[in-house]
């Protein structure tokens, strides 16, 4: 079985600015193909906000701020786990 690590990380939808209830889509090739709970949003700002799933969704209390958030997309084969990461800068309801 040919493995590699998760790739071509990408962000649906891909922007500078959201709004409360957008939801930010992490999504990456990988084989093995890659599990919902291989995601992980982790935020660069404080280092200790971290979200579980390929999901982040805005919320309200993030309105007016600016933010850098960092994709992790892992998978695993024989013990060895492959990580590969992708960050992003935006503000939510506005400018930075």
């Amino acid at each position: 079985m040919f493995t590699d690590s998760p790739e071509n990380l990408k962000l649906d939808p891909d922007s500078d600015i959201y709004y409360a209830g957008n939801a930010i889509t992490c999504q990456a090739n990988g084989n093995p193909k890659l599990q919902t709970e291989d995601y992980t949003w982790i935020n660069l700002n404080n280092q200790s906000d971290i979200t579980d799933g390929p999901v982040l969704t805005i919320t309200q209390e993030m309105e007016g701020g600016c933010f850098a958030y960092q994709c992790q997309a892992c998978n695993e084969y024989l013990d060895e786990r492959y990580c590969t990461t992708l960050n992003t800068y935006f503000s939510v309801s506005g400018e930075c």
